[in-house]
Parts: structure tokens; C-alpha cells; sequence
């Protein structure tokens, strides 16, 4: 089944579904033996970890640290390949911006280093079995079953859903006061959080959360993108070898402060705007749609003898009495 939380199943069974499925769909990627396959997993591992996110208090503080700790260091194991080829990707995205500064003899050689980094990255992950991996993937799957969660309906998820957008609109304002790699990428991963938790639970109205889903989709790329490109600052700075002549480091390091001048100023304008709701009344509005959806039809409850609104008088039955 697709990451979504039935609103119509117990929400409990819902958490503990989900979860083992993303585990064994983690299993099937790292099994598969490619690059493909182990960033596959990690994507799988970081859904994992926002379902926790989001029944954090349910679930109680010892399990959620744990299992939060768990995932965290499963999917850290796995980051070198992703490192290196969004590394490249970062490359192809600033030249797409200025072809005539990246179509030069220098500039296309320090393209063939960086792929020749990402290719190497990728054999040797490749060549991994990750056992130790699957079986610890194993292992925590037997523990989901057994764990506890404290809450009914919508409320297992309420408490989750306010911190991580709170949290979010808390890191935008930080990093609109202070844009540091730092500040900007904590908000990031709260943007993510936030979209994950819209995919959980878009089954309370799907066409409005698939709408919300692309704008928060569209600023986690912003931000991916710039963080990537602060990676390869960093990179250019400690090993610069990589990058050629000292002209032609220069040349790139341009090319990055301005793109991300660009993403950043973008990020926020957006975020602005997907954050504009109090938190509590994003948590009421939500709460409201999950009861719609999980109780159908429990408002007629509240109109028993009202007759539907503009029906002709002739279309409205009267009891017959037998004299």
C-alpha cells in the first residue's frame, strides 16, 4: 500500500502498517544490490522516521529516542553515495544556468573528476551487502508490533502535526534573521517533515493535500538544492585539487553565491506563504476534515427530522394514515 494513513482503520494499526512496510520495502532496495537501490532505502528510512515524528508523544519519549536513533544511524550508514552524486547533479544544475562559463576545456574536466568521485561512490556501495543492515532492518521490524500508542482518532496525531509545524514556521524565522548552511538546512528538514506528514495523511482530502504536497515538494527542492551547493562549497575548500586552477575555482565559486542567492530568496518567499496559517488553527482545520472522513455521513446524526433543502413540495412524501 501507498504511505498514507487509512482515516477509516484504527489509526494505531494504521502507524504500525506503515511502518513495516516502508522497513520491507527498504529491505527490497538494499537487496537489489545498486545505487539505485541504496537511495532507495534511505528514502524509505527518512518516511520512517516521520511517521515517528509525527506520534512522538503516543508513542512515549524512551521508545520514540530510540527508534528515532535507530533509523537515524541506519540511514547515516548509506549518505556517502548521495553525497557524491548530488555533488554532480549540483554541477549540472549550474551549468544549465550559465552554459558559456561551464562549457569551457577546464571546467568540463573538473566535471569528469567529480563523476569519476560519484562512480567510485557508487561501486563500492554497490559491492555492499549490507548485512548488517538488513539485519538490524529485521530486527526492527518484530519491535514495531509491539509498540504501544496512547491516543484515539486524530488525536494519536495531533500533538505531532502541531510541533512540526510550529517548528517549521520557527525555522523560517531564523532563517530569515540569520541564513547560515546551518539555519537553512534545519528548516529544511522540518519542511520535509512537514510534507511527509501531508502524504500520511492525505487521505482527509486528497486533492487539497496533493496541492499542498507540491508547493512544500517545490520548497524542499529549493532548499535540497541550495544545501547541495553549500556541500560543494565545502568541498572546494577542502580539497581543491578537485576543481582545477585557481581561475577556475574562482569562476565556480561565483557561479554558487549567486544560485543560491537565487534559492534562498525563492525558499523563503514560498515558505512565507506555505506557512502562513497559526498553528493551531492548521491542527483545528485538520482535525475537522479527519473527523468528516473518518465518521461518514455522523452529521446527519444532528438533522434527523430536517427534510433536504429544495425539494419541490410534491416530491415530499407524506405519511399515509388508513382511516
Amino acid at each position: 500500500m501507498s504511505f498514507r494513513i487509512q482515516a477509516r482503520q484504527r489509526p494505531d494499526e494504521e502507524v504500525r502498517r506503515v511502518v513495516t512496510e516502508r522497513i520491507e520495502k527498504a529491505k527490497e532496495a538494499l537487496a537489489a544490490g545498486s545505487a539505485e537501490g541504496v537511495h532507495n532505502a534511505r528514502k524509505r528510512l527518512k518516511e520512517i522516521r516521520a511517521v515517528l515524528r509525527l506520534v512522538r508523544g503516543p508513542l512515549g519519549k524512551n521508545t520514540f529516542a530510540t527508534q528515532n536513533i535507530r533509523f537515524r544511524d541506519l540511514g547515516q550508514g548509506l549518505s556517502s553515495l548521495r553525497d557524491a552524486s548530488a555533488i554532480v547533479e549540483s554541477w549540472d544544475a549550474l551549468a544549465a544556468q550559465n552554459r558559456k562559463r561551464f562549457t569551457s576545456a577546464a571546467m568540463k574536466r573538473v566535471r569528469a573528476r567529480l563523476v569519476e568521485r560519484a562512480e567510485n561512490a557508487a561501486q563500492s556501495e554497490a559491492g555492499s551487502a549490507h548485512t548488517d543492515l538488513l539485519v538490524e532492518l529485521d530486527d526492527a521490524r518484530h519491535e514495531v508490533a509491539t509498540w504501544k500508542l496512547k491516543g484515539k482518532g486524530f488525536g494519536l496525531f495531533e500533538g505531532g502535526v502541531l510541533k512540526t509545524y510550529r517548528d517549521g514556521r520557527r525555522a523560517l524565522k531564523v532563517a530569515i534573521a540569520d541564513p547560515t548552511d546551518d539555519t537553512l538546512h534545519e528548516w529544511r528538514k522540518r519542511v520535509k517533515d512537514h510534507w511527509y506528514q501531508t502524504q500520511l495523511l492525505m487521505d482527509i482530502w486528497p486533492a487539497q493535500f496533493k496541492a499542498r504536497q507540491k508547493y512544500l515538494k517545490k520548497l524542499s527542492e529549493y532548499l535540497g538544492d541550495d544545501h547541495d551547493l553549500a556541500v560543494m562549497q565545502d568541498l572546494l575548500l577542502q580539497e581543491p585539487e578537485l576543481f582545477g586552477a585557481g581561475t577556475t575555482r574562482q569562476a565556480l565559486g561565483e557561479s554558487i553565491v549567486a544560485r543560491r542567492a537565487e534559492l534562498q530568496s525563492r525558499a523563503i518567499e514560498l515558505g512565507l506563504k506555505v506557512y502562513l496559517d497559526k498553528p493551531n488553527a492548521l491542527v483545528e482545520y485538520w482535525q475537522g476534515l479527519w473527523n468528516i472522513t473518518a465518521k461518514p455521513g455522523a452529521w446527519q446524526k444532528k438533522r434527523k427530522t430536517a427534510k433536504p433543502a429544495g425539494l419541490l413540495p410534491h416530491l415530499i412524501t407524506e405519511p399515509v394514515h388508513d382511516d
